[in-house]
C-alpha cells in the first residue's frame, strides 16, 4: 500500500507568534508552466507547529528567469506570500472592544490598510484616527490642529503627545494633498504614536480605575467616589466630607474644598438627594467650622 508523502516543514511567518515559525503544510494544489514558459506555483493550507494557526501560502518560482551564481548552481526569482497578511511591525492592541465605535472602525481599516502595503491610504487613515478620537471626546475647533491643541490643553494628553499627533496631522496632509507615498519606518512609528493614544486615553483609563486609586479630577468622577462611602454610613450620620470620604479623599488633589462648593449647590437644588445640609462647626481637632453633610 501507498504511503501519504510526508512533506517537509516550511519556515514562514506566523501572524499570532508574529514571527518565522515552522509551518506544516497540511495539502497543497501546484501549477506549473508549459513548453514554451517555465514556471512553478503552489497554493498550500499550513498550520503554525508552535501555536496551530491556520493560514494560506503562496508560493511561485520562475525559472525562466534564472541566473547561475555558480558553476554548478543558478538562482530563480521566488515569491512567498502568506495570507491573512498581518503586519510583523505591530503588537495588536488588547481589549479595541472597549474603544467607541468611531475610533475602532478607522483604526482597523487603517491597519488593514497597512498590511496591504498602502501606505498613502494608511496615512490618510492615521489622521482620521485622530480626528475620531477629537470627535469622540467632543473637542471642536476649526482643523485639526487647534483640536489637537485642545487635547493637550484640556489634559488629555501630554505637550509632547499633541507634538507626535501633529506630525502625524504633516503625514495625512501630505499624502492627501500631495498624493505622497510615506515610508513605512513613519507609518510604523506612527501606529506607534495612535496606538500609545487610544491606550491612554481608552484602554489604561478603565485598567485603572478597575485596580488602582486613581486621581479624581471631576465633579462626575467625585460623586462615583462619594456613593459607595455613604453606603457605608448609618442614615442621619451628619460629618463633614472629608470624614465621609475617609481615606479617599487622598484621591482629591486638589482637596475637597473643590468640589464642596458643587455638592452643596447640587443639593440645593435636589439633584442629590443622598445628602442633607447639616450644620456648620468644627469636627474633630479641626481650626476651621467645617460644613457637615446629613447622610438621607
Amino acid at each position: 500500500m501507498a504511503t501519504a508523502e510526508i512533506k517537509k516543514p516550511i519556515k514562514v511567518p506566523c501572524r499570532e507568534c508574529n514571527i518565522k515559525t515552522l509551518h506544516d503544510i497540511l495539502c497543497e494544489s501546484t501549477e506549473r508552466g508549459d513548453e514554451d514558459y517555465d514556471f512553478y506555483s503552489t497554493y498550500q493550507v499550513i498550520q503554525c507547529r508552535g501555536c496551530q494557526t491556520k493560514g494560506f501560502r503562496h508560493y511561485s518560482a520562475d525559472y525562466e528567469q534564472g541566473y547561475p551564481v555558480s558553476e554548478t548552481e543558478w538562482e530563480f526569482p521566488e515569491t512567498s506570500e502568506t495570507y491573512p497578511k498581518f503586519d510583523s511591525d505591530h503588537r495588536p492592541l488588547d481589549n479595541m472592544y472597549e474603544v467607541p465605535d468611531v475610533v475602532r472602525s478607522i483604526y482597523f481599516e487603517t491597519r488593514l490598510a497597512i498590511k496591504e502595503d498602502a501606505l498613502t491610504l494608511a496615512s490618510l487613515g492615521l489622521r482620521g484616527t485622530v480626528e475620531a478620537i477629537c470627535n469622540d471626546l467632543k473637542i471642536t475647533g476649526s482643523n485639526l490642529a487647534s483640536r489637537i491643541t485642545k487635547l493637550s490643553s484640556q489634559g488629555l494628553i501630554s505637550k509632547k503627545d499633541a507634538e507626535r499627533l501633529h506630525a502625524i496631522r504633516f503625514l495625512g496632509n501630505d499624502a492627501a494633498h500631495e498624493i505622497k507615498k510615506p515610508k513605512r519606518t513613519q507609518i510604523t512609528v506612527a501606529v506607534k504614536i495612535i496606538d500609545h493614544l487610544i491606550n491612554s486615553i481608552y484602554l489604561l483609563e478603565k485598567e485603572a480605575d478597575g485596580s488602582l486609586e486613581t486621581a479624581v479630577g471631576d465633579f462626575d468622577q467625585f460623586t462615583t467616589l462619594l456613593k459607595p462611602n455613604l453606603a457605608k454610613l448609618a442614615k442621619g450620620d451628619e460629618l463633614p466630607l472629608a470624614a465621609i470620604l475617609g481615606r479617599d479623599v487622598r484621591r482629591l488633589v486638589t482637596g475637597p474644598g473643590a468640589f464642596e462648593s458643587q455638592l452643596i449647590s447640587q443639593i440645593s437644588a435636589g439633584a442629590f438627594p443622598h445628602l442633607a445640609l447639616g450644620k456648620v462647626a468644627k469636627y474633630a481637632n479641626s481650626k476651621e467650622d467645617l460644613q457637615h453633610f446629613t447622610v438621607q
